[in-house]
């Protein structure tokens, strides 16, 4: 965020006449001055001075509970006055892309390359792979990419490759979670298992490793404090698949708590503040420190078509009334269970994504981002060529077309 300093002025004397005496300038002045006017001291003007930035500072407060005011003014320091239309970044086209932002960087993958894209758009480093079903996670300044059901994974920083692994004969990649810190949780399957979780530390150096004897892992994620991992399990009970969430110390080897979830299948776990937030197939689950369900926001009869965690405590929702179709809401709930907006949908959403206070939602034929409330923010029509959007936190959205990104600036 760039410092805002304020201007500086520099204040002109107006020495006192005591002789009284005219001079022909003052002599004019005089004559059409009113007889109370006189120049402002400089405690006046400092007084002015004062009530103007206030004024300033109250219509920028106002317009801050919507993200809008401040967001618009690191936007333009940022970008300046640059055109909506301007191509940031260009790649090779493919039906399985896959992106994700790192700052002002780009990752594309595909299932036969990962590249990272400056700023400039300039290709910083790439390699080829090969990938059946390619995937990639985000947090701060890295990112984890993985191959699901695959050997092959890397965790990318701001120049390149931090970490790649590749899983031989141990067992297939399944998901890689990275936590604020840049520590990462790596679940795979393992011969003679039902998963295994091992973590790396922001070095990416390995830490620790639990092997599941009893139920399948699915996901896990290491904790923001750095001595703990949440695993989900999926096992059982009763004829019913139940998803489980296990704490594990990592200096311990038995799990030190765990979290029951009924009737929901668990799709991704991430830290919201103390806690947890588990998203489910069913609901949106919040998981206290210590292993207990806090919160539940339920979906009702409608089917969870896209979801996005990405905002800043809140998860964005795209909830369709039918299995199939397009008729349906667009929600926004936050960490505490309780819903912050709701838009109906009568059209097909092509891809959402949150990022601060902001949800943009990808249409057919337009780009509309919301505020958290599910306010329109912004809008812009003829995108039917884009097929995915990614979320800034200041309120900007990159478009992704087939083999090219432009930037949309509100």
């Amino acid at each position: 965020m760039n410092d805002f300093h304020d201007d500086e002025f520099h204040w002109e004397d107006f020495p006192d006449n005591d002789m009284d005496v005219q001079l022909p300038a003052d002599a004019a002045l005089h004559q059409t001055r009113h007889p109370f006017q006189r120049p402002w001291t400089l405690p006046e003007r400092v007084a002015v001075l004062v009530v103007l930035w206030l004024a300033l500072g109250a219509a920028l407060l106002s317009t801050l509970g919507h993200g809008t005011g401040l967001d618009a003014v690191r936007r333009y320091l940022r970008y300046g006055s640059r055109d909506n239309t301007d191509k940031l970044y260009a790649y090779p086209s493919s039906a399985l892309s896959r992106f994700a932002s790192m700052g002002d960087k780009l990752v594309v993958l595909t299932d036969t390359s990962l590249r990272l894209l400056g700023g400039d758009g300039e290709e910083i480093w790439s390699q080829p792979v090969r990938m059946t079903t390619p995937a990639l996670s985000a947090n701060g300044n890295r990112v984890a990419v993985w191959d699901v059901g695959g050997s092959e994974l890397y965790v990318l920083g701001e120049s390149g490759p931090i970490l790649s692994l590749t899983s031989d004969n141990d067992g297939p990649f399944l998901s890689a979670r990275l936590n604020k810190n840049g520590w990462l949780a790596v679940t795979a399957g393992r011969h003679g298992y039902k998963g295994a979780v091992r973590v790396y530390d922001m070095r990416m150096k390995p830490v620790f490793e639990f092997h599941s004897s009893r139920r399948f892992v699915i996901d896990a994620c290491v904790l923001d404090d750095n001595s703990r991992v949440a695993a989900v399990t999926l096992g059982q009970r009763d004829s019913v698949f139940v998803s489980d969430i296990l704490y594990y110390r990592l200096d311990e080897k038995e799990p030190e708590a765990e979290c029951n979830l009924p009737d929901a299948l668990t799709l991704e776990v991430r830290q919201r503040g103390s806690g947890l937030t588990a998203m489910c197939d069913s609901c949106v689950v919040g998981v206290a420190a210590d292993g207990e369900i806090s919160t539940r926001y339920d979906y009702g009869d409608a089917w969870l078509r896209e979801y996005d965690l990405g905002g800043d405590g809140f998860a964005a929702l795209y909830l369709s009334r039918y299995q199939s179709g397009s008729v349906g809401r667009l929600v926004t709930v936050d960490d505490s269970g309780e819903e912050l907006g709701s838009v109906d949908v009568l059209e097909e959403i092509v891809d959402i994504s949150a990022a601060g206070r902001y949800v943009a939602a990808l249409y057919t034929d337009r780009l509309v981002v919301y505020n958290l409330a599910l306010g329109v923010y912004a809008s812009l029509s003829g995108t039917e060529n884009i097929q995915n959007v990614l979320m800034r936190p200041d309120g900007s959205a990159l478009l992704l077309g087939g083999s090219s990104a432009q930037l949309f600036l509100p």
